[in-house]
């Protein structure tokens, strides 16, 4: 009878110690053995549980989802570890999010209890691209300095947009805030602006406006700045607006005269004949170039510029320039050759 209570005991002690090992064995996470994680079940565990359960174990895991702002945050634990212990891999809801290719979650995204907050520098854009195709074209396509730059050295942290005058001051000075007024950031070079708005060229072209369209204003003058300059640095050819002088005319020879085009009217030339041609001054000045041409003088062999080597008539070229001078003819040559646009006809 002793015998048998002994060997009862015996039993008794051995279930418990076996109880005791399988208890032990269900509490610990697989990883921590290096095995694989558990499949999940069909059936989830404690589907009732709120995630205020999980926080007396939980707490360094509960407060990012309870305080973040994606989509996580929305969820209850159990949606994800649909059993303690299981760790869900996030292509289960979260296909290819940003392409075939892009793997490894955890690179960005180190916390899976915040993914959106907590997303790891990385000195490689194109990581950024999938996501951020606008931006990333951008870059890429820009020509500014910002082209050469990593995201990360601007973005040190997802979500986090830097301040313009961290790196560049206040380049317009003081008074021009709103870099983004005028600048897109991933490309600052090329500048957008609203449509006839001149007060936003003049915060940064002011003194321009006040030396030419101030100072000598034209037609030009009472334009929008963008019917000229229909992007940032560009500048339309004048033969867009106007016709040239000629057929043969190109922009080159536009700017020959009219170098400023502010102040179309302020006209300087080159005064070698063999680079600005009569034929340019016909438009403005067609009753002189024919009267000479008619006249059949000599005069119509020469070109305008070598007796206007500047342009308006105060700038023109005595006769004595050109022509030896007879004193006993006296000094007022117009008094017998007429005009010098129409020399033939002698009043001599």
């Amino acid at each position: 009878m002793a015998e048998q209570e002994k060997h009862t005991k015996q039993t008794i002690l051995l279930i418990c110690v076996i109880i005791s090992v399988l208890a032990v064995s269900g509490c610990t996470h697989p990883a921590e053995k290096g095995e694989p994680a558990p499949t999940p079940p069909d059936g989830r565990a404690y589907t009732e549980s709120a995630n205020i359960d999980c926080i007396d174990c939980h707490a360094v895991q509960y407060q990012p989802i309870e305080n973040g702002s994606g989509g996580h945050a929305r969820l209850n634990c159990t949606f994800c570890h649909i059993q303690h212990g299981y760790r869900p891999d996030c292509g289960t809801c979260h296909p290819d999010p940003h392409g075939e290719g892009i793997s490894g979650c955890t690179i960005c995204h180190p916390d899976p209890h915040a993914p959106e907050t907590r997303i790891k520098s990385t000195r490689n854009n194109s990581v950024c691209l999938p996501c951020h195709i606008p931006q990333y074209d951008d870059i890429e396509e820009g020509s500014g300095r910002h082209s050469i730059l990593k995201c990360d050295l601007c973005h040190v942290q997802h979500g986090y947009l830097p301040i313009c005058s961290d790196c560049h001051g206040m380049p317009h000075g003081p008074d021009v805030s709103g870099c983004e007024g005028c600048h897109n950031p991933h490309a600052p070079e090329s500048i957008e602006f609203d449509t006839h708005n001149n007060s936003e060229c003049a915060r940064c072209h002011r003194s321009v406006v006040r030396r030419t369209f101030v100072a000598v204003p034209t037609r030009h003058a009472d334009l929008a700045c963008d019917m000229c300059h229909p992007r940032h640095a560009a500048t339309m050819l004048c033969i867009d607006c106007h016709p040239g002088h000629s057929t043969e005319m190109n922009m080159r020879d536009c700017c020959n005269c009219h170098r400023t085009g502010h102040v179309p009217t302020s006209i300087q030339y080159s005064s070698n004949p063999a680079t600005t041609k009569s034929g340019v001054c016909v438009d403005c000045h067609a009753k002189p170039f024919n009267t000479m041409l008619e006249s059949e003088s000599e005069h119509q062999y020469i070109e305008c510029v070598r007796c206007h080597p500047e342009h308006g008539s105060a700038a023109t070229l005595a006769c004595a320039s050109c022509h030896t001078m007879d004193p006993s003819h006296g000094t007022n040559c117009v008094a017998c050759h007429g005009p010098a646009h129409d020399l033939a006809t002698s009043r001599g």
